[in-house]
């Protein structure tokens, strides 16, 4: 399959200690996903 990023993580779940981090990035940032997005390295 061509991808235009094989960097990024397809198709698994958020491990525990990611979602501890969206958690708390949404409780600073509120929905500023974009933002949030930055500090998950192969997330989108």
């Amino acid at each position: 399959v061509n991808k235009l990023r094989p960097d990024l993580k397809t198709g698994c779940k958020f491990s525990a200690e990611e979602e501890r981090v969206v958690l708390e990035l949404q409780a600073q940032f509120g929905n500023k996903w974009a933002r949030i997005s930055t500090y998950l390295p192969g997330r989108t």
